[in-house]
């Protein structure tokens, strides 16, 4: 049988070589690339064609949920795992909402962690404890205490707060330090959200929804 094709996306190239080496000593499991960006893992997807995803949360261009829905919409058979030391409950059900399978914390012993792989590409879902408690708690909030904290990560946020000052795409790039292109992405993902095509129109809903 051929071995599970794993694709590492983290921006930190220790812990990617470090999981890497651990996954590689077991005989069903092979890496087939790595990633430091989330722009970078889509591209290694069409490349590598992996059979699974492991995927960190905190990215440099593009927060994890929206990389994870980003490849959902491409690749709605591949598998993502969430692999991050971030337990909070608006994180968490970001990803689950996103179309991600599993979530475990970098805390994980290695045989979970190979099981968890296992798991997922069996085509069932796999939650950490910790993550199970937290989308218990986060899911017992009022749903609009909910919604304002899930609607936009931190990044479109800051997108937003950029474009009602007028400022180009260029411009907003420069001050966040993205490509132009992540700028494109996010903008297109909170016109999406916000169910608008203009950025005027992103201007006046951001405001009624108390985000600038």
């Amino acid at each position: 049988m051929a071995p599970i094709r794993v694709l590492l996306v983290d921006d930190h190239r220790i812990v990617r070589q470090g999981i890497s080496s651990l996954l590689e000593l077991e005989s069903d499991l092979t890496v087939v690339g790595e990633a430091a960006s989330g722009a970078r893992a889509l591209e290694l997807i069409e490349e590598k064609q992996p059979d699974i995803v492991l995927l960190d949360v905190k990215m440099p261009d593009m927060d994890g949920a929206d990389v994870c829905r980003e490849i959902q919409a491409r690749y709605p058979n591949l598998p993502v795992i969430i692999l991050t030391a971030y337990s909070g409950d608006e994180h968490v059900l970001r990803c689950i909402q996103a179309g991600a399978r599993g979530y475990v914390l970098k805390d994980v012993d290695v045989v979970e962690l190979v099981r968890t792989i296992r798991v997922v590409h069996s085509g069932q879902s796999v939650l950490d404890g910790k993550v199970i408690a937290a989308v218990m708690t986060e899911l017992k909030r009022p749903a609009a205490a909910r919604h304002r904290g899930l609607e936009f990560s931190q990044r479109e946020i800051d997108i937003i707060r950029l474009v009602s000052q007028g400022l180009s795409n260029k411009e907003i790039a420069d001050r966040l330090f993205l490509s132009t292109s992540a700028v494109k992405y996010h903008l297109r993902n909170i016109m999406d959200k916000l169910g608008v095509s203009t950025r005027a129109a992103v201007i006046y809903e951001a405001t009624q929804h108390g985000l600038i």
